[in-house]
């Protein structure tokens, strides 16, 4: 790994800013993977909506991802189920990053002045689990019983 050498009178560029920030994320990074590892710390539990049995809610929580990213979900997230046709689905959560804040450009243009860290909880039809690469971690598997949805108790989802 590679970070910036300040020193006094130094001409610093948008590109020692960004290698700066790049050196202390993929720094984090690696703490995460290497002492951490993958998986759900804490919350991010799943239950189906009883009310309409097609609305799966998230628990708000934190998870790492397998590049060491921190996912972290502040408030309940409700998912609809509609886009199953089968009878087994999963909910996975992934790391996101979104540029934000748009400002003027130097010549002319729109610059994102910010990146948001955030996650998208979605709808699978195959276990992220059985995949070495998977980009998100599989919160947990549901069946369809009866034609209603139910968490599968028997899926083990990867936690800390």
């Amino acid at each position: 790994m590679e970070r910036v050498r300040f020193f006094d009178g130094q001409l610093l560029t948008a590109q020692d800013f960004q290698a700066e920030q790049e050196y202390q994320m993929e720094s984090r990074r690696l703490h995460n993977r290497m002492l951490h590892g993958v998986g759900v710390a804490a919350g991010l539990a799943v239950s189906v909506d009883d009310g309409t049995g097609a609305v799966v809610l998230v628990s708000p929580g934190f998870a790492l991802d397998g590049n060491g990213n921190q996912i972290l979900v502040e408030v309940p997230v409700r998912i609809d189920l509609g886009i199953c046709t089968g009878d087994v689905c999963f909910i996975t959560i992934e790391f996101t990053e979104t540029a934000t804040d748009p400002v003027p450009g130097v010549i002319g243009g729109v610059e994102f002045s910010r990146m948001t860290e955030g996650y998208a909880v979605r709808v699978a039809m195959e276990d992220p689990g059985e995949s070495t690469n998977a980009p998100h971690l599989g919160l947990a598997r549901l069946t369809r019983v009866e034609g209603r949805w139910a968490v599968d108790q028997t899926y083990c989802r990867q936690t800390l």
